[in-house]
């Protein structure tokens, strides 16, 4: 396969219930022959759905490319009928602010934490079983959403989940794992590259964050590793200290960094630090 780069892309999978989300990023790495993978948003093995999976010098923004926000769809079983009305009363009362803690299958420590539940709407009621879509914070167990509005309502469990978003990914751009075994078969063997090349993303593209653009005089210096100093800024938009922004000199991506001040204080200073550089990504 010649004529792109595999090594430098994301590509987002259409992740089939019956396998972690560590599997299917080797697998991807296996069949496309990248030197390396890794996925963004772990899914629970009979999670299916939107799993974003970085190749090569991509999986080190993989952490800029998850997003804060996650979009489900699933089913949860009630203990007891329940009326549509007071089903969508139960999900009024868990959307918001949430204290939860992990469950026990989870890797993360067993510590009560905040997540917040966006939206949690009722689709459809048959009987015991409500089919419902939810946005929630990146990190928001929805298993244990539903135990815990078991608990409120006499008891539930979650039967079944799918992913649909990742951030601003949605379900449509997602692919097969069979379609990418198709895709990279016939551009080693047919030289048919189009299928292989539409389903490879550039990583900044996924990467949802205000903009700061730095003068070209200045791009040598960012990158051999230098913080990003008032004069070296552009343009920029309204961001706040403590604010992430995808860096770009032109049109080209040259990485992550993290806002030192206000953006609205750079008209009032000459100098000084205005962005930590996080992380640096060019091709040159």
């Amino acid at each position: 396969m010649t004529g792109f780069t595999i090594d430098d892309k994301v590509i987002i999978i259409n992740k089939p219930p019956g396998l972690t989300s560590h599997e299917v990023s080797t697998y991807v790495r296996k069949i496309t022959g990248a030197s390396r993978a890794g996925h963004a948003g772990t899914l629970d093995p009979d999670v299916s759905g939107v799993l974003p999976v970085a190749l090569g010098r991509a999986t080190k923004l993989l952490r800029y490319v998850a997003g804060k926000e996650k979009t489900y769809v699933g089913i949860v079983k009630f203990k007891n009928i329940m009326g549509h009305g007071d089903v969508e009363s139960l999900f009024k009362r868990f959307t918001g602010v949430l204290t939860q803690t992990p469950p026990k299958i989870s890797a993360v420590r067993k510590v009560p934490r905040k997540r917040t539940v966006y939206t949690l709407r009722l689709l459809e009621l048959d009987g015991r079983l409500a089919l419902f879509e939810t946005r929630v914070d990146a990190g928001t167990y929805i298993r244990t959403l539903c135990e815990d509005m078991g608990k409120a309502c006499g008891g539930a469990t979650m039967v079944e989940l799918r992913r649909t978003a990742v951030g601003k990914i949605r379900e449509n751009e997602s692919h097969k794992m069979t379609d990418l075994i198709d895709a990279v078969w016939l551009a080693k063997n047919r030289n048919g590259q189009a299928g292989l090349e539409k389903m490879l993303i550039a990583p900044e593209s996924l990467i949802d964050l205000p903009k700061a653009h730095i003068k070209e005089s200045s791009l040598k210096s960012v990158l051999s590793g230098a913080q990003i100093m008032v004069p070296a800024l552009e343009k920029i938009g309204d961001v706040k200290k403590g604010g992430r922004v995808a860096l770009y000199c032109g049109d080209s991506f040259v990485g992550v960094g993290e806002m030192a001040i206000d953006a609205s204080e750079l008209q009032h200073r000459g100098k000084g630090l205005a962005i930590k550089l996080e992380r640096v990504h060019w091709r040159g």
